[in-house]
């Protein structure tokens, strides 16, 4: 049985490092450029990526209710040695927090902080040219807590 765990431990161990390795360029998120919407009845949320460079891209995300504009944050994803992390700047918080990325498989990108108090965990997924789900999930007072956020494209 310890034989058995050991081989899932170094099967799971080598795919992450596959999946994150030296390889792993920024291309993989790409598509994430342009402008995004969620349409709500009480107010729309964008989110704007911009490529900067190779290892960059950058995020402004903002609400729109009653005609007022809201900054929500600002978002880093970069590469940074072998590694991408995407960076939020948020004003409840002291200063950017770093989400590594600990799985792209597809389409579907995992970037993990669990050290973070919410969310422990960002999901972005494309699921067409025009359309996005984002989660950001985590533990909250013991429980399980997810938030989806289902983008368009609008440019």
């Amino acid at each position: 049985m310890k034989l058995f765990l050991f081989l899932v431990f170094l099967v799971i161990s080598f795919s992450l490092k596959a999946q994150t390795g030296s390889d792993l360029n920024m291309g993989s998120f790409y598509y994430l450029e342009g402008k995004w919407i969620i349409e709500k009845p009480d107010k729309n949320i964008f989110e704007e990526w911009k490529k900067e460079n190779d290892t960059l891209m950058i995020s402004i995300s903002y609400y729109v209710q009653n005609g007022d504009t809201a900054n929500a944050e600002n978002v880093r994803l970069e590469k940074i040695g072998n590694e991408i992390f995407y960076i939020p700047t948020v004003e409840h918080n002291e200063g950017p927090v770093k989400f590594r990325l600990t799985s792209l498989i597809k389409n579907k990108a995992v970037f993990e902080n669990p050290l973070h108090d919410f969310p422990q965990k960002i999901i972005y997924e494309k699921l067409s040219s025009d359309s996005l789900h984002a989660s950001i999930e985590g533990i909250v007072e013991g429980k399980t807590k997810v938030i989806d956020y289902y983008f368009k494209r609008i440019k």
